[in-house]
């Protein structure tokens, strides 16, 4: 397993993004050789070739990660995979008459494309099939022991099992008392026996064993899990484990000593600084970029409905501060007048028609640029809520108060992972989510975390 953004992925993964980009790097420089007969003239190309094939290659790769298809969590039939390809390799053109368009130097060459294409679908279909076939396999996957058969341990099940390319298998499950049938709905040899934990991670060749107990105290094996630790075995705590592999800290269930002691929740000087270095730089140029779609958004707002194009409203930042948010206007005016404060609903009948549209592509929060610019937002962070929310979500949330630590900001882990909530069940959820964040934060997590907001923007999910 490789650990990046602090969350696990199996070093397969590496082999078969890498392999991919090569067998496209490869396609093309076929279509090349076939185009000019195995005789690639210098004039051509003036010997920038491998330049121009490896700027393909990347778009190429750019747009099959936001097409998704390197979320791999369920089989696809070699027709469904085609189809997406080339839906992928059609986005990938016009990506590249943009560019070739502000720079023709660039162009890869008469034809070669036309000609790569059928081998691009080709390689692409193949190797993908093949990489499927073999997680479905579990080849490379590796074998967990997991100690424990309750309600931890099916949410580390449900996670392992509703991702094909998780690169965990569960391979032998260890309870005492076994009263749970997880063990017979995975398929795989349990024990009531924690005696036999280290005889059945040697049978199975088992090498990390999850210890998943509910409740540990009267139960824990440690004189077995500590002869486990000396024979070499990996000993992880299940929630530990499930927080690497959902991306979330279990707020409902995690105890403030795991805060306290954690190694997370450091905040870095550098790492602020740079932080605010980026939300200027960025804002300002997203400000810069964005402003002829800010322009017609607010003529189609004016046009459309009574009230102010702007609509601000008081939002509680970092340290509880309270601070003016400011985005487009997207409901009826005085939308709350009767209702008071309440969470927007999917099809709510205060949004107006030109809302819907702004809330669907994200345009509704452009004007938040001004907020990061002006610091008291950030670019990347949890969501800021409104202060009566926050109010009531404190009194009946764990740890609602820790994700206010860090600034609120415009896109976040939550939104990413989550999407839009609007009760206390989805706050709760997007809480999980802050918390890792909020334990996590880096530059390299908000550069994801945004790499990750422009797909969602462009699929136009979770929007409300």
């Amino acid at each position: 397993m490789l650990k990046i953004f602090h969350t696990y992925f199996p070093i397969r993964n590496i082999f078969f993004v890498l392999g991919e980009g090569a067998l496209i790097y490869l396609a093309l420089i076929i279509a090349s050789t076939l185009r000019f007969k195995w005789q690639i003239p210098e004039t051509e190309f003036a010997y920038t070739i491998w330049v121009r094939v490896l700027v393909v290659t990347i778009v190429c790769q750019i747009s099959l990660y936001y097409h998704e298809l390197y979320e791999i969590k369920y089989a696809q039939k070699i027709f469904d995979l085609s189809v997406q390809s080339i839906q992928a390799l059609g986005a990938a053109c016009i990506m590249l008459a943009a560019i070739y368009y502000v720079y023709p130097p660039l162009i890869l060459g008469r034809g070669i494309f036309l000609i790569g294409l059928f081998l691009l679908v080709l390689f692409i279909v193949s190797w993908r099939f093949l990489y499927q076939c073999i997680i479905q396999k579990n080849l490379f996957s590796e074998k967990l022991l997991m100690v424990g058969s309750g309600n931890l341990a099916s949410m580390i099940a449900g996670e392992i099992t509703s991702n094909l390319d998780s690169g965990y298998k569960i391979a032998a499950i260890v309870d005492n008392p076994n009263n749970s049938d997880l063990a017979k709905r995975l398929s795989v040899e349990s024990c009531n026996d924690y005696q036999q934990i280290c005889a059945l991670a040697e049978i199975n060749r088992i090498q990390k064993i999850v210890v998943a107990l509910d409740e540990k105290r009267g139960k824990f094996p440690t004189d077995v899990l500590l002869d486990c630790k000396m024979r070499g075995l990996t000993i992880v705590d299940g929630i530990s484990f499930y927080e690497t592999l959902a991306g979330k800290i279990l707020a409902t269930q995690i105890n403030p000593s795991s805060f306290i002691f954690s190694d997370g929740f450091r905040r870095h000087k550098f790492t602020l600084w740079g932080k605010r270095f980026f939300d200027i730089v960025l804002s300002a140029a997203g400000l810069i970029i964005a402003a002829p779609l800010m322009v017609l958004a607010a003529i189609a707002i004016k046009a459309t409905s009574k009230g102010p194009v702007f609509f601000k409203q008081t939002r509680v930042g970092k340290w509880e501060e309270p601070f003016s948010v400011i985005k487009f206007r997207t409901m009826l005016e005085n939308a709350e007048s009767q209702t008071g404060p309440v969470w927007a609903n999917e099809d709510d009948p205060r949004i107006t028609t030109v809302g819907k549209f702004l809330r669907k592509c994200r345009l509704d929060e452009l004007p938040q640029l001004w907020n990061a610019l002006k610091g008291s937002m950030s670019l990347v962070g949890p969501r800021p809520e409104r202060p009566v929310f926050v109010k009531t979500l404190k009194d009946k949330l764990p740890y609602y108060a820790e994700r206010h630590t860090v600034k609120p900001g415009i896109t976040g882990w939550a939104q990413i992972s989550y999407g839009y909530g609007a009760s206390e069940e989805d706050a709760l959820k997007k809480l999980e989510y802050d918390l890792f964040y909020t334990k996590h934060l880096s530059l390299l997590m908000d550069l994801l975390i945004i790499i990750k907001t422009i797909k969602i923007v462009i699929l136009g999910k979770g929007a409300r």
